[in-house]
């Protein structure tokens, strides 16, 4: 099976190379751009999102696209305390279930911001798109899942020889898992059989039925895979501990134009994360809401097991690293000297945190973000 949304991505921008385009969208009227789900979900919304005319960027607003996972709760949180309005900005959010069909929309001026994975905006990125990564939204995030019978067998990874994996092809697990395997003497092409499915709901479904022996989501997926009675065998962190997730993406032309309202924006993520990390009562109660997802599920990987770290850095050092092991594990990376790190951009968040902590003298939440930034980005 194909990942369809995929095969879109690739497809629009080999067009896109070809032809200069960037296509002519127009403005998402609704808060869900998904027409569909299962291998139909990107074909069936493209249509619509397609046609017409793309908005020009207004003047203290952002349209921001992302992924429904707690792990992109810093959004929300930010939204619900008040703060980007405090900052001057009218922010509006809209869900995708596909990071393709996200980074389309972003690159076609339907989006502002996108949090859409660490892969993908990699690849937009190598082909020459001029996308701009200005921040972070989370390190970690996802897990390997399999049937309870199969669950013991797949805790050591010489098992997973001659398995079949389900995977979204271009997701960072993908990436993580890949690479993983090549450690360990694995050939990923030939060793294991990687099943590409267009949904992290597909992928569990494909575990449940058989279709697979395990499966790669983020969370809240593996969760309620397991509400389900499926297992968790790895977090993907067990193999590359805090690797780089979803990343801050936005139109670099845009970007520079406005860099004022972008440092205002990461403003915002910084003083929602000092809640994330002393409020969590506080952040469960918002991602709830927020997210439409069970409670204790959002407790459980945001804090209990804490599956992910929701963390707006731009980790420069680490999406380097997460290149590299694109590079030499995914077989889908044709630009492989492409100078990605020119399209990485640490000193507006660096800018903004300092702002932060000349206003606040003394706070630890905002001195601990100075250290992780400069281990993590100088």
């Amino acid at each position: 099976m194909c990942d369809c949304g995929m095969d879109h991505l690739f497809d629009f921008l080999n067009k896109e190379k070809n032809n200069g385009s960037s296509g002519s969208p127009t403005d998402p009227g609704r808060r869900s751009l998904l027409l569909g789900t299962g291998a139909t979900l990107l074909a069936a919304s493209l249509p619509l999102a397609f046609s017409g005319k793309a908005h020009a960027a207004t003047p203290g607003k952002f349209r921001v696209g992302y992924i429904a996972e707690p792990a992109h709760g810093l959004h929300f949180l930010a939204r619900d305390k008040g703060y980007f309005k405090e900052q001057g900005l009218d922010v509006e959010f809209f869900q995708f279930k596909s990071s393709a069909e996200g980074l389309i929309a972003l690159r076609s001026g339907k989006l502002d911001i996108g949090t859409f994975g660490s892969a993908a905006p990699l690849v937009f990125i190598s082909q020459g798109t001029p996308f701009t990564i200005f921040g972070g939204m989370m390190l970690g995030g996802q897990a390997v899942i399999t049937r309870p019978e199969q669950a013991q067998d797949l805790k050591s990874l010489e098992n997973y020889r001659g398995k079949k994996i389900a995977i979204n092809r271009l997701s960072t697990g993908d990436i993580v898992f890949r690479q993983a395997l090549q450690k360990a003497g694995f050939d990923p092409e030939t060793h294991v059989t990687r099943v590409e499915f267009p949904s992290p709901g597909a992928i569990v479904e494909a575990v449940i039925k058989g279709q697979a022996d395990a499966g790669i989501v983020f969370s809240p997926h593996f969760s309620l895979a397991e509400k389900r009675g499926m297992a968790v065998t790895h977090f993907l962190g067990d193999f590359l501990p805090s690797y780089t997730c979803c990343r801050l993406t936005a139109n670099t032309a845009d970007y520079n134009a406005r860099k004022d309202e972008y440092g205002r924006f990461l403003t915002a993520l910084i003083k929602a994360y000092k809640i994330y990390k002393t409020d969590q009562e506080e952040t469960v109660r918002v991602f709830t809401k927020e997210l439409k997802i069970d409670e204790d599920v959002i407790r459980k990987d945001t804090y209990t097991r804490q599956a992910f770290e929701s963390h707006p850095d731009p980790l420069k050092k680490g999406t380097l690293e997460f290149w590299k092991a694109m590079v030499e594990s995914a077989g889908y990376v044709t630009n492989k000297t492409y100078p990605v790190e020119q399209h990485i951009d640490i000193d507006l968040y660096k800018q903004s945190l300092d702002a932060l902590i000349a206003q606040n003298p003394g706070e630890e939440i905002y001195a601990s973000l100075l250290d992780f930034y400069r281990i993590n980005n100088t």
